[in-house]
């Protein structure tokens, strides 16, 4: 028997986003993520004041439910419009 079409996973207005000079890589955002891929370690940037490997939001797959920046011990996430396509 055929598996029934998925619903279209609703996305907020706004998602997440994170400062890459605020974040310290901690990864607070990764574990109550409710995506495997909406936020990832983004990059090594030796050039931030952390020097640590920071977490990017992966636009396309942001719901905007907000987990990240609720969780986010040093305010590096605040929400945004959608960019539009």
């Amino acid at each position: 028997m055929p598996m029934p079409p998925s619903a279209p996973v609703r996305k907020s207005r706004t998602i997440a986003k994170i400062w890459p000079d605020l974040c310290t890589g901690c990864e607070a955002c990764i574990a109550v993520a409710p995506h495997d891929t909406c936020i990832v370690k983004a990059s090594d940037d030796v050039t931030l004041p952390t020097a640590l490997v920071v977490c990017d939001v992966q636009i396309d797959v942001c719901t905007g439910c907000t987990l990240c920046l609720r969780i986010c011990p040093w305010d590096a996430i605040t929400m945004v419009p959608r960019p539009t396509a």
